[in-house]
């Protein structure tokens, strides 16, 4: 059976995708991160330098570490902080030298990393993703956030910004500490004065009405259609046409995107289900856990999407995991057998062999799970 409150309804009428597109704006580490040109320094020097800031950082971890917790910690005591130094050309093009790094304890900057991690987390579990592109080393998703999924997904944002305005608090409260005063003043030896204040926006969710719909993109196409008729406008009635194929295309490079996601999503929950099955039978105790909460995640996203899909598959997946927990050899070889079969592989009896090719059918895009009208 699926997982526990998840109903996967299979085959439905006439499909509705609608929803937002979604994209977000989300304060990185960089933002905690200063920048000094250290150029007025010999090699000799700013690499002395570079040791007394990383000495001090990892005093300051280790100081910090045992007022919040209370604890020691040998880990942190031996933990050398990075200080990166590299050549830059200025706004003239001339070549500087830049020595950047975090002011703030460790235990702060990971916080903010967790809080970004997060905020990742609660968009994958919601949100599918319809665009990908890369700036720089950075990569950038635009999002569809299904219209029933909108308002649990901006609770969970809003929570995650009340954890950011606590660290924003116990950031501020560090910067006028003496700890941080004597951070600033090892900068000043470099000949540079920092008025350094670190600046975190909230977390955004720009979230726009969006329908992909085939109803309301002819709708639209139609009217139209009806209002160059009337004005027997040849020259507009050409330029409509010509709309509706870009929309046209447009809309099916989307619901390809759809598409592609919830089955690497599938494939990799079926990845999962591989790895525990071979360990299960090398009598390695495994729990398929996590990978049924993915499933059940899954198959609510799916739900709130919109979309036509096979619900077999679905079914038998949830049924191995299932076995995989209940640690019963035959009820594995069972299910597993009946997930080959529901991805159109003839089952062999064999547990390993037959998710191996469930797997790789899934993966090769050779069993079409998903339908968008």
């Amino acid at each position: 059976m699926l997982p526990q409150n998840v109903e996967v309804k299979g085959k439905r009428g006439r499909v509705l995708t609608q929803g937002f597109l979604t994209d977000v704006d989300v304060p990185s580490e960089e933002r905690l991160t200063v920048q000094v040109d250290v150029s007025g320094m010999s090699d000799v020097e700013h690499m002395n330098w570079v040791r007394s800031i990383q000495d001090l950082l990892r005093f300051i971890d280790v100081e910090y570490h045992v007022a919040v917790t209370g604890k020691s910690s040998e880990k942190t005591n031996l933990r050398r902080r990075s200080v990166r130094v590299r050549y830059v050309k200025d706004s003239s093009g001339k070549q500087i030298k830049i020595a950047a790094f975090h002011p703030y304890p460790s235990m702060l900057v990971n916080r903010l990393k967790s809080i970004r991690h997060k905020v990742y987390d609660v968009l994958n579990e919601f949100c599918l993703v319809l665009q990908e592109e890369r700036v720089g080393r950075m990569k950038r998703k635009l999002y569809f956030l299904p219209a029933g999924l909108a308002p649990e997904l901006m609770l969970r944002i809003e929570e995650l910004n009340y954890q950011l305005e606590d660290l924003k608090g116990k950031i501020s409260e560090f910067e006028e500490s003496e700890n941080f005063k004597a951070i600033m003043k090892r900068v000043a030896e470099t000949g540079v004065e920092l008025n350094f204040r670190a600046n975190l926006p909230p977390i955004r969710v720009s979230p726009v009405p969006l329908s992909l719909s085939k109803q309301f993109f002819m709708q639209y196409v139609e009217e139209e259609k009806k209002k160059a008729f009337l004005e027997i406008d040849e020259a507009k009635r050409r330029g409509l046409i010509a709309l509706e194929r870009e929309m046209q295309r447009k809309r099916e490079e989307m619901l390809e995107a759809l598409k592609r996601n919830l089955q690497d999503r599938f494939a990799t929950i079926i990845a999962l289900a591989e790895e525990a099955v071979k360990a299960a039978a090398k009598g390695v105790n495994v729990n398929s856990r996590a990978a049924a909460k993915r499933l059940e995640r899954l198959s609510r996203l799916i739900e709130n999407t919109g979309v036509e899909f096979d619900e077999k598959p679905f079914k038998a997946l949830s049924n191995v995991l299932s076995a995989i927990n209940s640690k019963d050899a035959e009820a594995i070889k069972a299910a597993v057998g009946e997930l080959a079969e529901s991805l159109g592989v003839v089952p062999s009896g064999d547990p390993v062999r037959d998710i191996e090719m469930a797997s790789r059918t899934v993966r090769g895009k050779s069993v079409l799970l998903f339908t968008i009208d």
